[in-house]
């Protein structure tokens, strides 16, 4: 076995450590680099983003067990790094008299002290520059070696909402709702939300659009939702109703569990193909193709419009039912849910 290296050929971290002396993916990833930095100078952002997509990816085949580089430590070591990186950045904020909402793993979201928009994101990129010339001094002090970091003012909210995490108290991640500021004009920003997947149906993203439309521009959330679901009920929206889901194996493959979108698919009298476009009825999932009983469109109501609907609700202290002038709390839906 060999002699473990002396600590000064060690970069420590909290997850691990790395040896200094030079290696196959850091040669490559210094080669990458420059050719990245090349692109951004002349304005090409379509070879710098795939770049950067193709140096993130080292990390991903460190932690695919399929590759020929699968190492779960050096995985582990390099996450552990950034959180250390994210946490000392948190605490730079902190010691500058900023308030810190949320981050997850590559990202900030600073409070900032108001004022005119355009101040505000002249203030951050300010901001940004003083804390890369403070993390390479820290980078290099601590580690000993020149850091490759840079860490950007993105982008800034008028208006921010981070809801909570389904059946928790806590922060839900790489969730939220923003009104974006542009150069031109502000718009809302859905990152991780039902209306950003394809698995919810329209009539969900367009209930979720409007919401925090309302939200935002401080205008009244309660009419619109009960207009919202009286003509869902009354069969209106009933174009809405779509669920697209993708199969990822044959529908006669499903043994364990039938999702509702294999259960659709098997009712097919088409060859169902990767996507599955179906409705919820009476008699549960039915594909487009053959759709045999009526829409059961207090599952929308339930399943649909109240999950994006809540959390806007919570916040300004309604509640559902009584929005829409439903007073049967205690019914199916509550007791045993739909499909």
């Amino acid at each position: 076995m060999a002699e473990p290296a002396p600590d000064d050929d060690l970069i420590r971290i909290p997850d691990g450590a790395f040896r200094r002396e030079p290696a196959i993916l850091p040669r490559m990833l210094d080669a990458l680099f420059p050719r990245r930095e090349a692109a951004k100078a002349i304005g090409d952002d379509v070879a710098s983003n795939a770049i950067k997509i193709l140096m993130n990816s080292f990390y991903g085949v460190l932690g695919t067990s399929a590759c020929r580089f699968y190492n779960p430590a050096l995985a582990n070591s390099i996450t552990g790094a950034g959180r250390e990186i994210l946490l000392w950045s948190k605490r730079w904020f902190e010691s500058a008299g900023f308030n810190v909402l949320y981050g997850d793993t590559d990202s900030l979201f600073v409070q900032s002290h108001g004022g005119d928009p355009k101040e505000t994101r002249d203030r951050g990129r300010g901001l940004a520059r003083s804390l890369n010339g403070d993390l390479s001094t820290y980078v290099g002090e601590r580690w000993k070696v020149p850091s490759r970091l840079e860490l950007k003012f993105e982008k800034m909210y008028l208006r921010l909402f981070l809801p909570h995490a389904r059946n928790s108290t806590r922060g839900a991640s790489k969730r939220y709702v923003g009104l974006r500021q542009g150069d031109d004009a502000s718009s809302v920003e859905f990152i991780g939300m039902e209306v950003v997947r394809r698995d919810w149906t329209a009539l969900a993203k367009q209930v979720q659009r409007e919401l925090y439309s309302r939200l935002f521009t401080d205008q009244a959330v309660d009419v619109y939702l009960s207009e919202v679901v009286r003509r869902v009920r009354n069969g209106e929206l009933d174009d809405t109703l779509v669920y697209r889901k993708n199969l990822r194996k044959h529908a006669e493959q499903y043994t364990a569990t039938s999702p509702p979108h294999v259960v659709a698919a098997r009712k097919s009298v088409q060859p169902p193909g990767r996507l599955v476009s179906y409705v919820v009825t009476t008699a549960g999932p039915e594909p487009m193709d053959n759709v045999q009983h009526p829409i059961d469109r207090e599952h929308y109501v339930w399943k649909q419009v109240k999950p994006v609907a809540e959390p806007v609700l919570e916040t300004l202290g309604l509640d559902f039912e009584q929005v829409i002038g439903d007073s049967r709390q205690i019914d199916l839906y509550s007791l045993f849910g739909r499909v």
